[in-house]
C-alpha cells in the first residue's frame, strides 16, 4: 500500500474466525503421495481409489492426487460407522473451507492426517495453522505466472472489512460479541460483468490515495484480549514472503 505494510496476525484469527490459537501445531512431514493414497484407501474401506466412483455424481474419488470430498462422505454413509463418518465429515468441512486449493471438488489427503484420531481434533491450533496456509497461497499467488489464489479467503476478505472502512460492505443488524466477527458482513453478490469492473477500478482508486489515516489500525472489540502462549511456527511461510509477516506473541 502507498503508507507502508500490514500484515493479518494471529489476533486477528481469533476474532475474526473464533478459531483455537493454542495447541498442537499442523506438522506436516511430506509423507508419499501413495501413502497418502493408502491413508484414504483405509478410511472408506476399499482396496484401490482409481476406479472407485459412486453416489449421485457418478464421478473417480480419487483423481490428480486429490480425494473427491463429497464421494468420501457419501462412502461413509454407505458404512454406517460412526468414526469413519465424523472423520470423513471433518475430512470435507476442512478440506473445503479453511485448507481450500485449485481443485474445487478435490481434496489433498493430507488433510486426513490430523484426523486419525477424531478425539484430538479440538486440540489443535486450527487458527495458527489457517494463517500459516493462506500466507503460504498467497505467495505462490503473487510469483510471475501465478493464477488465482486459494486458502481460506473469507479470513482475508473480513481482515480488509476490519481494516480498511471503505471496503465494508453492509453490516449484520444483530451481532453477539462472542460470535466471529467474520458473521458481521453482509457481503451481496455481483450481478454482470460491468458492475464488478466498476468497483474494481473504484477500489484501485481508494488504495492509490489511501494514507496510514484512512485505516483502522487496531481491531475494535468489546472482548478482553485472549491469554495466548507463546507460539513459534518455523518453516510454514513461504521463504519469498516477507519477513514482517511472521511475529511472536507472548
Amino acid at each position: 500500500m502507498p503508507f507502508g505494510e500490514m500484515s493479518i496476525l494471529i489476533h486477528d484469527v481469533h476474532y475474526i474466525l473464533r478459531l483455537p490459537m493454542d495447541g498442537a501445531l499442523l506438522r506436516y512431514d511430506s509423507p508419499q503421495p501413495e501413502a497418502l493414497k493408502a491413508d484414504m484407501c483405509g478410511l472408506i474401506r476399499v482396496g484401490d481409489l482409481e476406479g472407485a466412483v459412486g453416489g449421485k455424481w457418478s464421478t473417480i474419488w480419487y483423481m490428480n492426487g486429490g480425494m473427491h470430498g463429497e464421494g468420501a462422505l457419501f462412502r461413509a454413509g454407505e458404512l454406517q460407522i460412526k468414526e469413519v463418518e465424523v472423520q470423513c465429515y471433518l475430512f470435507l468441512l476442512l478440506g473445503s473451507t479453511l485448507f481450500v486449493d485449485k481443485s474445487r471438488d478435490r481434496i489433498r489427503p493430507a488433510v486426513n492426517l490430523y484426523l486419525k484420531k477424531y478425539h484430538d481434533v479440538a486440540g489443535y491450533a486450527w487458527g495458527v495453522g489457517t494463517l500459516a496456509y493462506l500466507y503460504r497461497q498467497l505467495g505462490v499467488a503473487s510469483r510471475a505466472g501465478g493464477k488465482g489464489v486459494c486458502g481460506y479467503l473469507t479470513l482475508l476478505q473480513a481482515w480488509i472489512y476490519e481494516y480498511f472502512p471503505d471496503f465494508r460492505p453492509n453490516r449484520v443488524q444483530q451481532h453477539s460479541p462472542e460470535d466471529p466477527r467474520a458473521s458481521l458482513w453482509v457481503c451481496s453478490r455481483l450481478k454482470g460483468r460491468d458492475v464488478a469492473k466498476e468497483r474494481l477500478v473504484r477500489y484501485r482508486s481508494i488504495l492509490d490515495g489511501m494514507s496510514a489515516d484512512d485505516g483502522n489500525m487496531t481491531l475494535t472489540v468489546s472482548t478482553n484480549p485472549p491469554a495466548l502462549s507463546l507460539t513459534i511456527a518455523c518453516g510454514v511461510i513461504d521463504p519469498k514472503m516477507n519477513c514482517k509477516c511472521l511475529k511472536i506473541h507472548s
